[in-house]
């Protein structure tokens, strides 16, 4: 019998491995709808892979609406920030109008302040955003994002992850506070407004000098209210004066002097940091404004921990009737006045701290 030639033989191994090829691939691509369970299976997966992509363009389109709705709302408030709890009423308004519910505006609000651009929406899911709004630091806020986006993180996995890095946060802030103390109260420079002196107040209110007044002081002169009379700083600040009859505090030589330090009224607390008082600037002139501490930082509202911050500093504010001795600083990027607070002649910002409800900024 004559043996095969290797030409041959190399044809039929080739013919062979074709025909294997036609029944393991293309035969079984065939062979999958060639059945009614392989159709009903291949359907059921083709089903499956759209209503994930649809699921994903719906959360893509959530992160987006979340964002812009929460813009509108921003820019909106800030065209009545001189409306005290503007903010608050037009969030219950618009949530009845809506249909939506007060904490999920209040969310599109924080996320559009919190991400002044909006990000990227095929990043993450609006859940995931809303857990991220919980960090004030935003540099471990776009750590703890990218690190989520990579390794794909539940929700719930984000959580504990924010949960971990707060609890090392607040380890890590110093123990405590440097001491502070107020300046003296209603303490005022005289300015030139429009060619004509005025009596600074502060948070953008001025007062008008009287006739005499005008010739008694000149432009940059620091005065107090004493009795409803304006003296000069040195003339009327002695060298110790009581502060609401809880303890005496050091005041400190006209140079130095920290202005803008009035007793208020708290009518409400916002959050950790943040709340709004009756502020008595003198000359028979009240504000009502919204505040912010200077030195600490709490967790946003809509977190157990921020409840727990908000709860605190109620408690702390409400030692004395709501009355508090205020210093204002400066503006945060909400027009804010952040200020300093004391109740009863102490500090308020260390019992925050120190209960681990909120770290401290860096001076």
């Amino acid at each position: 019998m004559p043996s095969k030639s290797p030409k041959s033989f190399s044809n039929n191994f080739l013919f062979f491995f074709l025909l294997i090829f036609l029944l393991t691939g293309q035969g079984f691509a065939a062979s999958g709808v060639a059945t009614y369970d392989g159709l009903l299976h291949a359907i059921r997966e083709t089903r499956a892979a759209s209503e994930a992509r649809i699921e994903a363009a719906v959360e893509q389109e959530k992160v987006r609406e979340a964002w812009e709705t929460g813009k509108l709302i921003d820019e909106h408030i800030l065209l009545h920030k001189q409306r005290a709890d503007y903010g608050e009423q037009v969030i219950i308004k618009l949530a009845g109008d809506l249909g939506s519910s007060e904490t999920e505006l209040k969310y599109m609000l924080q996320f559009a302040r919190t991400y002044p651009i909006r990000p990227s929406t095929d990043e993450l899911p609006w859940g995931h955003y809303r857990e991220l709004l919980s960090l004030n630091d935003e540099k471990q806020r776009t750590e703890i994002a990218t690190e989520a986006s990579q390794k794909r993180w539940t929700q719930r996995e984000l959580r504990e992850e924010i949960k971990r890095r707060r609890l090392t946060t607040t380890e890590k802030s110093p123990a405590k506070l440097p001491e502070i103390t107020p300046g003296p109260l209603y303490t005022y420079p005289i300015i030139r407004l429009k060619d004509r002196l005025k009596i600074d107040l502060g948070f953008g209110v001025y007062h008008d000098l009287s006739d005499k007044d005008t010739k008694k002081f000149k432009e940059g002169d620091i005065v107090t209210l004493e009795k409803g009379k304006l003296k000069k700083a040195d003339e009327a600040l002695q060298p110790t004066a009581p502060f609401l009859g809880a303890e005496t505090v050091v005041l400190a030589q006209p140079a130095q002097v920290n202005l803008y330090t009035y007793t208020a009224v708290v009518t409400q607390v916002v959050d950790g940091d943040t709340f709004h008082a009756l502020i008595d600037l003198g000359f028979e002139t009240t504000l009502a404004q919204r505040v912010r501490l200077r030195r600490i930082d709490a967790p946003e509202i809509l977190t157990s921990d921020g409840k727990d911050a908000k709860a605190l500093l109620e408690k702390i504010l409400s030692r004395n009737h709501g009355r508090i001795i205020l210093q204002s600083h400066d503006l945060d990027q909400h027009g804010r006045p952040i200020a300093d607070v004391w109740v009863q002649g102490k500090s308020i910002d260390q019992e925050l701290l120190d209960e681990g409800l909120a770290v401290r900024i860096s001076e």
